[in-house]
């Protein structure tokens, strides 16, 4: 695989919208991994195409953070040295890629992003640290650019007017979501609060949740899993509880819903798209829920939401649904295997603008309302080296 030193990585797309795009990262036990795409019709009867052209497998270790425009921000460890860490952005298209070494800080590294646009084929990383010794009960921000000549990391300057929650000592890896670039913004979950960072104007906002709880360290448990999501230009957050899985639209800075002078934009910028208890699902798809696994609310992982097709996209154990709204109806995306309980080795992440979608270039997983199984690892998949 070519390999650039902080250089201008090229993207092209041809999108069409019907079509969803999701990559799954399977991790194995010794480190290596398999990066596979879907193309997912988002018709209740159409199909979904493993996209051969753009799936890979990689054997040193990687881990996605962040996937933007065509890019995915991998981390891992330079092959010059393993104990030095950096990142990667890599372009699925062209399979070339960029490595940067990790920043040198003295705080604690509470996210990292990947910000790009379609018109100029940059890229920005903007790894966010706390307890910096310059801020106090505060974040600072460190930003990468593909477009700046000295290839060196950048501090953002000034302070942050923002009073920021004191984040949980023990982080749940697994329970934590990836961050989400929209609107020329990159938007966190960050204790109980939505942190978006304007990249261009340097200026940031924190929005209270919809499911924002004191402590947010114990709610971060009930909650389970959660992801950002983009639909239509529309920022959303999908989450699961003990009640069952709820789709949240953030909603404008402008936008007070009639209260007037009582608008809170810091609090009451959500509204609610659309809830659906677990025991309502139940009651419609027990029989295919118990051909997977014993249901478990924990076990419910919402990936992506599409506006226009009604549908939420989950992962469960041993497979990757679609949930229509309007239908009721569950649908099968792809099935995967997974060793003993550990499905979590496998995460699946929408996106977007990976190029031309050519179902020839794929391999058919669903025909006719046959599910063919994902059976991983898959034997013939390109392998690259980061």
């Amino acid at each position: 695989m070519e390999q650039k030193n902080s250089q201008t990585i090229s993207t092209t797309s041809s999108h069409d919208n019907n079509i969803l795009d999701l990559f799954g990262h399977y991790q194995f036990e010794n480190g290596s991994s398999q990066v596979l795409f879907l193309d997912v019709n988002q018709n209740e009867k159409g199909g979904t195409f493993l996209n051969h052209s753009l799936s890979f497998s990689v054997e040193n270790f990687v881990q996605t953070l962040a996937s933007c425009n065509g890019l995915i921000l991998f981390s891992g460890y330079s092959i010059e040295s393993i104990d030095q860490s950096c990142y990667y952005v890599f372009n699925p298209l062209t399979k070339q890629s960029t490595m940067i070494p990790q920043p040198c800080i003295q705080g604690y590294v509470v996210s990292v992003g990947l910000a790009s646009n379609d018109d100029n084929n940059q890229f920005k990383i903007v790894l966010i640290e706390e307890n910096s010794s310059k801020l106090i009960n505060g974040l600072e921000f460190h930003i990468f650019s593909s477009d700046d000549d000295t290839n060196k990391w950048n501090k953002v300057s000034h302070y942050i007017d923002l009073t920021l929650p004191s984040l949980p000592e023990i982080e749940f890896k697994e329970l934590s979501i990836h961050p989400l670039y929209s609107n020329g913004s990159i938007h966190w979950e960050i204790g109980g609060y939505l942190l978006v960072y304007n990249v261009e104007k340097n200026n940031c906002e924190l929005i209270e949740l919809p499911n924002f709880f004191e402590d947010w360290s114990w709610q971060s448990t009930m909650t389970y899993r959660r992801c950002l999501c983009e639909s239509r230009g529309r920022v959303y957050y999908c989450y699961t509880d003990f009640d069952g899985f709820h789709i949240w639209e953030l909603l404008k800075k402008n936008h007070n819903l009639g209260l007037g002078p009582f608008y809170d934009s810091k609090k009451l910028r959500w509204k609610l798209v659309h809830s659906v208890m677990h025991e309502f699902f139940l009651s419609k798809h027990q029989v295919f829920c118990d051909t997977l696994f014993k249901w478990e609310p924990y076990k419910i992982a919402p990936i992506a939401y599409s506006e226009k097709a009604q549908t939420i996209y989950l992962q469960i154990p041993g497979a990757v649904v679609g949930y229509n709204f309007d239908t009721r109806n569950l649908r099968s995306i792809c099935r995967y295997s997974y060793q003993d309980m550990n499905f979590s080795c496998c995460s699946f992440f929408s996106t977007f603008a990976f190029g031309t979608h050519n179902v020839l270039r794929g391999k058919d997983l669903v025909t006719n309302g046959e599910i063919m199984e994902l059976n991983l690892p898959i034997g013939e998949i390109e392998k690259l080296s980061f």
